[in-house]
């Protein structure tokens, strides 16, 4: 009896221990859990910190290169570069000199020509954060899912791109009125090798409204035909700078902060100044930083760039993107007036087929400044 007494304490012992035992590899495993957790925000923050020594040293450069000069490529390190792009997938973080957009020079080459807006050289951030409310909207909204998952990164990669001169954007969309203009002089045809285009309109359709239905090719007619009858250089804007130009220094899904509001364009239920399904006439509301009308809402701007299902990450200069001369789909930008706030944001972008006389679609360009 006294033998069976004694050998219970061992098993005693050797239970507590085993309890110590978890309890400290417990322990262990939780302290390693808090300092992986402290280690990624450690490096994450390392990261913002870094990328915003990147977007110091490009606002440092864009302030000391003089108006005469081209901005030069990004002097940013491989480390820089690698911490802004990761950053930039994830948080909005802020453009480049964001403080310098203001309004810019207003001109017209002719009586009859649009007004146009400087708009100044510069870097930017284009495309959206991966968490951008209504970026994966479209996906959505159509069916079936699994066709529409190719286009769920059609706002990214986001990445830095350079503006490497200052361009002039026409200050609102083209009209019905300058388009008519343009349709009635004789010289149309002898310079755009196209036959006068009007557009069946509403009887109450008016000058001041935006030209649509156009294709592509209207938009690069309209603008041969203004190089030839003032001798500058106009054309069609790029993707990325339509986008620089829309943002005006912002990084928010609209250039006036991230909701869409309420009378700041127009667009399906956004305004009460103008709640027609349809283009409203330009200039009602108010324009963005760099001095520019409806670049969000109201119609859908055509753009150079051949449609890609998502940003070329080679493209760092603001040039367009172009398959061939002949590419079936060419990009749209800016939304319109028929259409939910998602498809108004910045950021946003479509590819319809080149020749896609569509309601809504409408022109804006560029003048190459000397």
């Amino acid at each position: 009896m006294a033998f069976g007494r004694t050998s219970a304490k061992p098993e005693k012992s050797s239970f507590v221990g085993a309890m110590l035992r978890r309890v400290l590899r417990l322990f262990w495993v939780m302290l390693s859990g808090v300092l992986v957790v402290f280690a990624l925000l450690a490096g994450l923050l390392m990261l913002i910190v870094i990328a915003n020594t990147a977007l110091r040293d490009l606002e440092i450069t864009m302030r000391k290169t003089t108006e005469k000069e081209e901005l030069p490529e990004p002097r940013l390190s491989g480390l820089q570069q690698a911490a802004l792009f990761a950053t930039a997938q994830v948080l909005p973080l802020h453009q480049p000199g964001y403080q310098m957009a203001a309004p810019g020079r207003v001109f017209r080459d002719c009586v009859d020509c649009p007004e146009m807006v400087e708009v100044p050289k510069g870097y930017f951030l284009l495309g959206s954060p991966i968490f951008e409310e209504g970026r994966y909207a479209h996906v959505f909204s159509y069916t079936p899912l699994r066709a529409q998952l190719k286009f769920a990164n059609r706002e990214g990669p986001r990445r830095l791109v350079r503006i490497p001169r200052a361009l002039a954007f026409s200050r609102h969309e083209i009209t019905y009125g300058q388009w008519r203009q343009a349709q009635e002089d004789p010289e149309w045809f002898a310079i755009t090798g196209r036959e006068p285009y009007f557009p069946e309109l509403e009887a109450d359709y008016r000058d001041d409204q935006p030209m649509t239905p156009t294709e592509w090719s209207d938009a690069k007619a309209y603008a041969a035909y203004l190089s030839a009858k003032t001798g500058y250089s106009y054309r069609l804007p790029t993707d990325a700078e339509w986008e620089y130009a829309a943002r005006a220094g912002t990084v928010t899904r609209f250039p006036w902060g991230n909701d869409i509001g309420r009378n700041n364009t127009v667009c399906l239920n956004c305004s009460s100044i103008w709640s027609k399904r349809e283009p409203g006439p330009v200039g009602l509301h108010p324009p963005n930083g760099f001095g520019l009308y409806d670049m969000h809402g109201n119609g859908f701007e055509w753009v150079e760039d051949c449609h890609k299902d998502d940003h070329d990450s080679g493209k760092t200069d603001g040039s367009p993107y172009v398959e061939d001369e002949e590419c079936e789909f060419r990009t749209i930008r800016g939304g319109g007036a028929g259409v939910p706030a998602w498809q108004n944001r910045s950021a946003f972008r479509v590819g319809p087929h080149h020749y896609n006389r569509g309601h809504g679609h409408v022109i804006r360009l560029v003048r190459e400044l000397d």
